[in-house]
């Protein structure tokens, strides 16, 4: 029996991490005039649990990130970079 619940919550366990992805989503980015600025956008963006990547292309006002889906939201993201100081292009 004690057996049968042990499996029992290794199988929701990990039905539960199967449901997380990693996903990629590229933001516009307003209000950068530097290198700078991206680059404090980028920290920004990375202290939010869950992101494992953010890459900043100030050529073409974009942030690249990498996140957790199961851990961080885009609404999470796009408060970073607003904290950070710019908006997203929306």
């Amino acid at each position: 029996m004690k057996r049968m619940a042990l499996a029992l919550a290794a199988a929701f366990l990990f039905s539960f991490a199967a449901l997380a992805a990693e996903k990629n989503l590229t933001f516009k980015v307003v209000g950068w005039r530097s290198k700078g600025d991206a680059y404090k956008t980028e920290v920004s963006v990375r202290s939010v649990k869950g992101v494992s990547n953010a890459s900043a292309d100030f050529g073409q006002k974009t942030l690249a990130v990498t996140y957790d889906d199961a851990q961080a939201s885009p609404k999470q993201m796009e408060k970073a970079i607003a904290d950070a100081g710019y908006s997203t292009g929306k």
